[in-house]
């Protein structure tokens, strides 16, 4: 089905934003001048459709709101600077789903990611084993670089500046490639296909291994849970549960029989997620700390906030420490924007998702096709844990790649509810 729609002369556009999504881990420029041509060209051909359509007016009033924000902001020239990590976005967002309507459109999106992983968790395991470097040339042409033994040191990184916004890429890849397995199952006999995207899961999970994140971790958990429960795979959701009660139980708490745990939990694990593994941080630099200023900022400007990228200000003159973010996006945009704007986005995306899961039930005797529309739900929720602990918007790829998901999940679910 994909091969006849992807050799569909109509579909030239979204083979253009499937080029753009493959290549932007790589080459950042390049993919976002091809993504900029398919999204200026979205809105020529459908203006009149897009400005008719009530999320436009949602985002419309979200960008009054950060203007206002930052109108009133304690540093008003850092905060106008911080409407570029929104306002473009939304503008892709409102001409990207008037552009993938279509159900089999969403495989143009999953198998550049796919294809993506393989090649980056390859790259990182030269960086984190082997000390792969890159030179500084390199980066200059091609915006990323290698640093030998990752970053922070003993971590994956790879292409991407830290681990943690790598293990978001990996889990989205996971994500996708299960989906596509699940997918194909219902459709085709086993065949060399099924394993070499079996290979791809295997070393997602090397990769999530090696960046030691226990968000990608607890992502990576939850996705597992999601299609378990999907797909009524009963067996495997028990095990499950009781893997994760070991774990928990190994990590966490001073509990009786703890030491017999810890003999059949690897050391790396429960020692992350229980964070002996890194003890004595400064505690400005610990997220509790972090989050507890946001409550404190939300306090004292709970309508409008101190204005987009005023935490880092902030946090840094009280502590001495420079911080780019509070690691929670929905925290720091309530102490940035304000509680109301928080709220405005925090609905119009629980609208956009809820519309999802009413298409996903008018496919629910066809789980063949809705799993490949569960899988879009479940990696967008993805990056809603993932902001619970960390923030995405300020690596680029990752920011371009949410934006596109949540706007696939938008077309494709209008289409078919209104069908």
């Amino acid at each position: 089905m994909f091969i006849k729609t992807y050799n569909d002369p109509e579909y030239t556009d979204l083979k253009l934003l499937s080029l753009s999504i493959l290549i932007l881990p790589f080459q950042s420029f390049l993919g976002i001048l091809v993504l900029f041509f398919v999204i200026l060209k979205s809105w020529i051909n459908n203006y009149k459709n897009i400005i008719k359509n009530n999320l436009s007016y949602s985002f419309i009033i979200v960008t009054v709101l950060m203007i206002i924000a930052s109108i009133f902001a304690y540093n008003s020239s850092e905060s106008f600077l911080g409407l570029v990590h929104f306002v473009p976005f939304f503008l892709m967002f409102l001409g990207l789903r008037t552009l993938i309507s279509n159900y089999n459109q969403l495989f143009f999106i999953i198998l550049p990611i796919i294809l993506n992983s393989v090649i980056i968790v390859l790259l990182g395991i030269g960086e984190v084993k082997l000390g792969w470097q890159t030179p500084d040339l390199f980066f200059k042409l091609s915006g990323w670089r290698l640093i030998a033994y990752g970053i922070p040191e003993g971590r994956m990184s790879s292409v991407f500046p830290h681990a943690n916004p790598l293990t978001l890429y990996l889990t989205t890849a996971l994500t996708f490639t299960l989906a596509l397995i699940i997918y194909r199952r219902e459709k085709h006999k086993f065949n060399q296909i099924d394993l070499l995207l079996i290979s791809t899961i295997i070393l997602n999970l090397i990769g999530l291994i090696l960046t030691s994140s226990r968000n990608g971790w607890i992502i990576t958990f939850f996705s597992f849970i999601a299609f378990a429960i999907y797909s009524n795979w009963y067996v495997i959701l028990q095990l499950l549960a009781f893997g994760g009660f070991i774990v928990s139980w190994a990590s966490f708490g001073n509990l009786p029989g703890q030491n017999w745990t810890r003999k059949i939990v690897p050391s790396f694990l429960w020692q992350r997620l229980s964070d002996q593994m890194y003890p004595d941080r400064p505690l400005p630099t610990l997220r509790s700390s972090q989050w507890r200023y946001c409550f404190d900022l939300i306090t004292d400007r709970p309508f409008f906030g101190w204005g987009l990228r005023n935490f880092s200000v902030l946090y840094e003159e009280k502590t001495s420490i420079y911080l780019g973010h509070p690691h929670n996006l929905f925290l720091m945009f309530g102490a940035e924007t304000g509680l109301i704007t928080l709220g405005v986005i925090m609905f119009i995306i629980g609208r956009i998702l809820w519309q999802g899961i009413q298409a996903l039930n008018r496919l629910k005797l066809q789980k063949s096709q809705g799993i490949i529309l569960f899988s879009y739900l479940v990696v967008f929720s993805s990056f809603i844990i993932f902001n619970l602990f960390d923030v995405s918007i300020f690596d680029l790829r990752l920011n371009i790649l949410g934006w596109i998901i949540l706007a696939s999940i938008s077309g494709v679910s209008e289409n078919i509810v209104k069908n």
